[in-house]
C-alpha cells in the first residue's frame, strides 16, 4: 500500500484561451500558473516521491513539467486522474479515481504524487477517507477544494484510510 500521497492541483489555466476546458488538451497555463507551478516545485524539492502520475491535459502536463525540475522521480501520464468529461458526474469521477488508486497500490511505491484537477482532488480526499474528511474552510475558485497549484498530503493509517493535511498554497505575489 502507498504510504504517502501528494495531490497537486494544476496551476492557473488560461480560461480565456477559447480552448474547451474539459476536453483534451484543455487550456494551457497562464504566466501566473507557471509561477505557481514553480513555487510548488520548490516546495516539493527534496520530498521522497517515488513516482508522479499526471493527467493528460495540457495544464497538468505543463504544471508537472515545471515541477519536474525540482523532483527526482519518474512521471507517468494516466487517464484515471483526468478532468471530468462534459457529461461525467461526480460519482463517476469518484469511481474512476478509486479504480486508479487501487491500481497504484500493488506497484510497491511508498510515496506518490498526483498532478490532477479539482474534481479528482475532491474525489481522492473523499474515497481515501470514506467521506469522513472535513473540508470546511477549503473552498477556492469555482468551488474547488484546493487552490491552483495547492498541495494536499495524505498519510496511510492502519485501517487503510488516509489522514490528510493541506500543506501548500502558492503565493499570489508576482515575481
Amino acid at each position: 500500500m502507498v504510504q504517502e500521497i501528494y495531490v497537486l492541483r494544476h496551476a492557473a489555466p488560461d480560461r480565456a484561451s477559447g480552448v474547451p476546458y474539459n476536453v483534451v488538451p484543455g487550456p494551457p497555463l497562464t504566466a501566473t500558473g507557471r509561477h505557481e507551478a514553480l513555487q510548488a516545485g520548490r516546495w516539493l524539492s527534496g520530498k521522497a516521491i517515488s513516482i508522479v502520475y499526471v493527467s493528460p491535459f495540457a495544464r497538468t502536463r505543463q504544471t508537472a513539467s515545471i515541477v519536474s525540475e525540482h523532483l527526482v522521480a519518474p512521471f507517468a501520464y494516466v487517464d484515471g486522474i483526468r478532468e471530468s468529461a462534459p457529461s461525467e458526474d461526480h460519482q463517476s469521477v469518484r469511481r474512476r479515481v478509486h479504480g486508479f488508486l487501487e491500481s497504484v497500490h500493488p506497484h510497491g511505491h511508498s510515496s506518490v504524487m498526483l498532478v490532477t484537477h479539482g474534481c479528482c482532488v475532491l474525489a481522492t480526499l473523499q474515497v481515501t477517507t470514506n467521506d469522513t474528511i472535513d473540508l470546511t474552510g477549503h473552498t477556492y475558485d469555482y468551488g474547488n477544494k484546493s487552490p491552483t497549484a495547492g498541495i494536499w498530503h495524505g498519510v496511510a493509517q492502519q485501517d487503510g484510510m488516509y489522514r490528510w493535511e493541506f500543506v501548500f498554497r502558492p503565493s499570489t505575489q508576482a515575481q
